[in-house]
């Protein structure tokens, strides 16, 4: 199991604003709908960095939706903003 750092959590909410700020802006240009798609939470990204596991190198990538077609990517390394768990 993984936990987020310090510097993980710092990492997550600026994400997370990000993704709210880039779906706003393509929201407010009718660029893209929403009706689909839930902006990640800190809960949502650390459940998937343990369900999906780390890559070869020691990190978590993933894309998440901001709007039904419009995705925002993360990356977290161990020993950075990921702390492992006993």
């Amino acid at each position: 199991m993984y936990n987020l750092t310090e510097q993980g959590k710092a990492k997550v909410q600026a994400f997370i604003a990000e993704c709210q700020a880039k779906r706003k802006e393509i929201l407010d240009a009718g660029k893209d709908t929403a009706y689909k798609t839930a902006l990640p939470t800190e809960e949502d990204i650390i459940g998937d960095v343990n369900w999906q596991g780390l890559d070869k190198d020691g990190g978590y990538i993933n894309g998440w939706g901001v709007t039904d077609n419009r995705y925002l990517a993360i990356r977290l390394r161990l020993g950075e903003e990921l702390g492992k768990t006993k």
